[in-house]
């Protein structure tokens, strides 16, 4: 059962798919919200949500910023098709943009986004160095990449299933590929982990 539940967790499907993504509106957004309302956010911006869910986060962001444009992207449909009803009015202004994809092979050009976030999510992704690397693609020079995470205690059942297990992990991962001012923050919030980073200007993508 818990299998099930983690498998559903990292690409929901079917109708308990679509449960646990109207859940995750309901039990998530609270926790992003209280974190992003002391994040200041440029005119202009554009900004990629990763594994953007049933979209509530993506209605939340589009609703913050003056002007830009915020997408969301997830490789399931269930949840495409739900975040596109959650953000139904701003997609017809234009705001909002929902697109099914993987992170592996991020359907974007490459330096066109000012931020990425990506919320309980990189513990799912495949191939970490590659959906890093596709993150730093996609990002301009000096954009930051923002990653909230459960954090667990060694010897918990999540500890097992997370890929990355300490702070110097994220950094080592984040450094390699091509990102510089790399900050982790364990004790805002018990349990979590926040990880700020920043696309170097030397930055060569050797990915594809």
């Amino acid at each position: 059962m818990a299998d099930k539940m983690y498998s559903q967790g990292a690409k929901p499907t079917g109708l308990v798919g679509k449960l646990i993504g109207k859940l995750m509106n309901v039990a998530h957004t609270g926790r992003y919200r209280e974190y992003f309302q002391n994040i200041n956010i440029q005119e202009n911006i554009i900004l990629l949500d990763i594994g953007c869910g049933g979209g509530k986060f993506v209605n939340y962001l589009s609703n913050k910023i003056k002007s830009g444009k915020v997408y969301g992207l997830d490789h399931s449909e269930e949840m495409v098709k739900l975040s596109t009803k959650v953000n139904r009015s701003s997609i017809k202004k234009g705001d909002v943009e929902i697109v099914l994809g993987s992170v592996l092979d991020i359907p974007f050009e490459k330096e066109q986004m000012n931020m990425v976030t990506a919320f309980e999510t990189i513990q799912f992704w495949p191939n970490l160095p590659e959906a890093v690397a596709e993150v730093c693609r996609v990002l301009k020079v000096g954009g930051q990449f923002i990653i909230m995470n459960q954090y667990p205690k060694a010897g918990t059942k999540w500890y097992d299933r997370v890929q990355i297990k300490s702070e110097k992990e994220y950094f080592n991962l984040l450094n390699i590929v091509g990102f510089k001012n790399i900050v982790t923050d364990i004790s805002s919030k018990p349990g979590w982990i926040i990880v700020k980073a920043e696309k170097r200007e030397n930055y060569v993508h050797r990915h594809k």
